[in-house]
């Protein structure tokens, strides 16, 4: 019996790998938490805009 090769994708070796300085950014909650209160504020002030029409 032949071995069925899965759909699922295990590997990408072509894929980029980040930086130090970009994992690190991405790890650091002092980075990240004026980015969550702007994307929360963004989402906010769209909800706000579709409750005026």
């Amino acid at each position: 019996m032949s071995e069925k090769k899965s759909p699922v994708i295990t590997e990408y070796p072509d894929a980029p790998v980040p930086t130090r300085w970009t994992k690190s950014t991405r790890q650091n909650p002092i980075v990240q938490f004026p980015k969550f209160v702007g994307a929360a504020v963004n989402i906010m002030m769209m909800v706000i805009k579709g409750h005026e029409k």
